[in-house]
């Protein structure tokens, strides 16, 4: 199934610059090390020294040298490090540019490796549309060791969602009342390759209540493309820089909902497995904070920066060093797509002892049921 997976579908095969290598046969693509690499004719010496770079930014701001470090100074007062030398830097100095660049990866921006930098014109910007009003970024409005307080949570008020009205509120939520945490896949049409995966967490009693003491059952993180009016998801799309990216925060039951009436998609869940409570806690405070990270200017990627792979990033962040999940099986050439297709990732997570098994789907018959 994995061969044939990798042999027919050429989007995948863009991201493995390493087409040119004599094996066709994936398992041995996924095993290649550094060795391996060199042994198939790559120029090892071209690789870079440190992690690989896995998400696209474009952004403006003031570049400015600071104690020899490189910084972009963006009028939303982000301030970003650039891998970008004092001396090519020295003409932009103090003056406003357009730097195209990556991260690491999107729990780590400390540093982004510069693509290209030019002088910006204003007067050359285009004016996007506004985006959809179905996705908004979380706010951390305080943060507590008994509660989060958390702005922009998708809720839903009565018994049916509308298709285009969309009820936000300001949730209370006690990190230490969670019960359990569960992967979910939402698979969609062509079904053997695509899907889409978030993360549930569900509470006790009190656990998640909006300003008015209205109870949820379940918190669910989903790492979107952020699409402006005009704009359709697709996955070739989802390759070329075309959407921004937006990690969601909605309760579980505006998202059974939706997926369940608007959608008419069904919801499989997996139960994380193997995990303390303590690091429950420590998934949950660490999906909110990164769903409530400044992301303007990042871009949804298919592969290095989507629904599924960020998911990995985040349970990565709460496993000791010795359990985190690769995200890179070739170094600085090839993702490990067993931790980036929802497809997949179930099965490898159930194969790292992390997910338990299928739970039932949910679907129009039963969404209006609470996880277990």
């Amino acid at each position: 199934m994995t061969k044939r997976l990798f042999l027919s579908v050429p989007l995948i095969s863009i991201f493995f610059s390493f087409a040119q290598a004599r094996t066709t046969d994936f398992e041995d693509l996924q095993a290649l090390n550094a060795a391996a690499i060199q042994a198939q004719g790559l120029d090892a010496a071209a690789l870079p020294a440190d992690k690989s770079w896995g998400v696209s930014y474009s952004l403006t701001g003031v570049l400015a040298i600071h104690e020899e470090r490189v910084l972009l100074n963006s009028p939303d007062g982000r301030v970003f490090q650039l891998d970008l030398s004092v001396r090519g830097a020295r003409k932009f100095n103090g003056l406003s540019v357009r730097v195209e660049a990556k991260a690491k990866q999107a729990d780590d921006m400390s540093v982004l490796k510069v693509v290209k930098v030019a002088v910006y014109n204003p007067a050359a910007e285009i004016k996007l549309p506004p985006y959809q009003p179905d996705r908004r970024r979380a706010q951390v409005l305080s943060d507590s060791p008994d509660a989060l307080t958390v702005g922009n949570v998708r809720w839903l008020y009565g018994s049916t969602p509308k298709k285009d009205s969309f009820d936000w509120a300001t949730a209370r939520i006690r990190p230490e009342l969670v019960k359990e945490v569960y992967f979910v896949k939402k698979p969609f049409p062509p079904e053997w390759l695509a899907a889409h995966s978030l993360l549930a967490f569900t509470f006790a009693k009190g656990g998640l209540t909006d300003a008015d003491g209205n109870e949820a059952s379940a918190l669910t993180l989903s790492i979107e493309a952020f699409l402006r009016d005009g704009q359709e998801y697709g996955l070739v799309d989802g390759l070329k820089n075309k959407f921004g990216i937006v990690w969601l925060l909605t309760t579980w039951e505006d998202y059974a909902a939706r997926s369940a009436l608007m959608d008419k998609a069904r919801l499989i869940p997996y139960a994380v497995k193997n995990l303390s409570h303590a690091q429950k806690v420590q998934l949950l405070r660490e999906s909110v904070k990164l769903a409530a990270v400044n992301r303007e200017g990042e871009y949804y990627h298919t592969i290095t920066n989507n629904c599924t792979n960020n998911l990995i990033i985040v349970i990565n962040r709460v496993l000791p060093e010795a359990q985190r999940i690769t995200m890179w099986t070739i170094p600085y050439l090839a993702y490990n797509l067993r931790a980036t297709m929802p497809v997949w990732v179930p099965k490898y997570l159930q194969g790292k002892g992390l997910l338990g098994p299928e739970l039932g789907e949910v679907n129009a018959s039963n969404y209006r049921n609470p996880l277990p």
